[in-house]
C-alpha cells in the first residue's frame, strides 16, 4: 500500500486552509491591529516557555493554539511559540498558519536524541535536512528519503554559533512519529548513514517550508545519546537549561537579522 493512501495528493487543493482559519479567528476579534513577526522560534523545549512572559518584554498572542510571545524588540520582528505539543503534526499546523499570517522565518528549538557517538548531552547540532520517517511531510511533498531546510538560516545560524565560539555539528536528522518506536537496528542504520541526531518535527517543517517558500531550519540540543545500546543520558537538567536559554538568544538575534 502506498503513502499516502490517495495517489498523488500533494497537488490537490485543501478543503480547508489555514487562511481561512485566520480570517474566521479575525471575525472573532483576534489578532486585531497585530503585524505578524517576520521569524518565529517553535520552542519545545518547555523550561524555557515557562514563566516567559515574566521574563522577556513581549506581548502575549491568544488567538493560537499556543502560546505565542511577541518580542519588545527588535519591534515586531521575532516571536517565540510554546505549548502547542509535540511532533510533525502539531508544528506544522501551526506554522500553516503562522505563514498564512505572513512569517517568513520558523526555526525549531528542542531536545534530540544524539545518534554519533561523540556527541555527548548538551551537544548542538544545527538540522539542514531531515530523513522522512513521519507522515506528515508526505502530504505535501512526493514520496523521498529526505528534505531538505531553508537555503539561508541553517548556514546563518552555524555561523552565528561560530563567532560565539560555540562547538556544534551540522547536518541531518532522523524525524519519526514512534517517539516510543525507536528501535536499535533503526539506531544504528541512521549513524551509519551520518544522521546526527533524531526528532519527531523537523521533518514536517522542512517539508512545508518547501512548499510554501518559507525558510526553515532546527536548532538542536542533544538530551540523551543513543549511539550504543547504553544510553547516555544528561547527569541534569541545570546546564540544559541554561544552554537552551543560550540558543532562544542565538536565535532571535539571527532571525532579526536574516
Amino acid at each position: 500500500m502506498s503513502y499516502p493512501i490517495f495517489p498523488d495528493k500533494q497537488a490537490l487543493q485543501p478543503i480547508v486552509t489555514a487562511e481561512q482559519m485566520l480570517e474566521f479567528r479575525r471575525g472573532q476579534g483576534g489578532l486585531k491591529g497585530l503585524q505578524a513577526p517576520q521569524g518565529v522560534v517553535l520552542c519545545l523545549y518547555n523550561g524555557v516557555m515557562r514563566h516567559f512572559g515574566w521574563k522577556y518584554p513581549s506581548r502575549h498572542v491568544s488567538s493560537f493554539q499556543c502560546d505565542l510571545y511577541l518580542l519588545h524588540r527588535p519591534a515586531g520582528k521575532v516571536a517565540v511559540a510554546g505549548n502547542f505539543g509535540m511532533g510533525a503534526p502539531a508544528v506544522v499546523a501551526l506554522a500553516e498558519q503562522l505563514i498564512a499570517w505572513g512569517t517568513k522565518r520558523l526555526a525549531i528549538l528542542s531536545l534530540a536524541g544524539a545518534l554519533q557517538p561523540d556527541l555527548e548531552p548538551g551537544s548542538i547540532i544545527v538540522g539542514n535536512r531531515a530523513m522522512r520517517d513521519e507522515g506528515t511531510s508526505y502530504h505535501y511533498l512526493p514520496p523521498a528519503e529526505y528534505v531538505q531546510a531553508g537555503r539561508v538560516l541553517p548556514g546563518a545560524i552555524s555561523q552565528a554559533l561560530s563567532r560565539r565560539g560555540l562547538p556544534h555539528v551540522y547536518g541531518a536528522v532522523w524525524s519519526t512519529d514512534g517517539a516510543y518506536r525507536e528501535t536499535r537496528e533503526e539506531a544504528d542504520y541512521f549513524q551509519g548513514q551520518g544522521v546526527q541526531a533524531v526528532d519527531m518535527e523537523s521533518a514536517g517543517l522542512f517539508a512545508l517550508g518547501q512548499v510554501k517558500g518559507v525558510e526553515t531550519v532546527s536548532l538542536l540540543l542533544a538530551g540523551q545519546n543513543l549511539a550504543s545500546p547504553r544510553r547516555v543520558t544528561p547527569g541534569g537538567t541545570y546546564p540544559l537549561h541554561q544552554r537552551f536559554k543560550l540558543l532562544l538568544k542565538l536565535l532571535l538575534e539571527v532571525l532579526s537579522e536574516s
